[in-house]
């Protein structure tokens, strides 16, 4: 989605500034030391987040919030950093309905460090964004047969991405309520007409969605991910949770 966005040149540059995992990154991408201040810091993002049309966003995941809000001082509240620091934001919530294959594909990028898979651009264009213009870093290979997941630990992922997700509903559904909510499948099915969607709730020109195609990715689900979905479900059948 956020890639999608970026490509239309009119729904800002919406990334994940905020992760703790790519803050090192994104610093280096806009010109900052690393020891930058937070005012620097959001400055800069602002700036380099914005269309020329003055719509500008980011990416952030509930767990981002809660490490923003404490580094900026409200632990005790983690929405309050974004309605200070962004009080005028609307949000597009994305879920994905099949929490298990968002935990099985979730367990898989952290087993093996891939997050996405793509060659990077051939210039220093970057149309789709920082993130997705880095070259894939290289690894070392996986052998997924033998790391495969077991029950609990998917069980314990779908627990923990939906402890997120009901962290996003109840903040929206108290504090934010201008949400549109994308689903996952639904994007990945019909990828210019929710980017068209989410233009119309931003107010802006929905047929800049036009002819926008998906990020030169390349699909990481597998038969690998078919097998062990297979085999935890089954595993679910025969030994239920009393």
């Amino acid at each position: 989605m956020a890639a999608g966005l970026v490509a239309t040149g009119v729904a800002g540059r919406p990334e994940e500034y905020f992760a703790a995992d790519h803050l090192a990154a994104y610093k280096k991408d806009l010109g900052l030391p690393v020891d930058c201040s937070w005012s620097e810091y959001l400055t800069r993002v602002r700036a380099f987040a914005a269309t020329q049309n003055g719509v500008w966003g980011f990416k952030i995941h509930w767990r981002d919030v809660v490490s923003l809000a404490q580094a900026l001082g409200f632990r005790a509240d983690p929405g309050a950093v974004l309605e200070t620091l962004f009080p005028t934001a609307v949000f597009v919530n994305i879920v994905r309905l099949d929490r298990r294959a968002q935990a099985i594909s979730l367990f898989r990028a952290e087993t093996t460090g891939e997050w996405f898979r793509s060659p990077g651009p051939p210039t220093t264009e970057r149309p789709w964004g920082l993130y997705l213009g880095r070259p894939t870093p290289q690894r070392p290979a996986v052998d997924l047969a033998a790391v495969a997941p077991t029950r609990e630990q998917i069980t314990e992922m779908e627990r923990s991405l939906g402890a997120e997700q009901a962290a996003w509903t109840d903040y929206f559904t108290t504090r934010r309520p201008e949400v549109l909510t994308v689903h996952y499948e639904e994007l990945d099915e019909n990828y210019p007409d929710e980017i068209a969607r989410v233009l119309q709730f931003l107010g802006v020109d929905p047929a800049h969605a036009t002819g926008v195609p998906k990020p030169p990715l390349e699909r990481q689900s597998d038969h690998i991910n078919e097998h062990w979905r297979r085999r935890i479900d089954d595993e679910e059948l025969r030994y239920p949770v009393q």
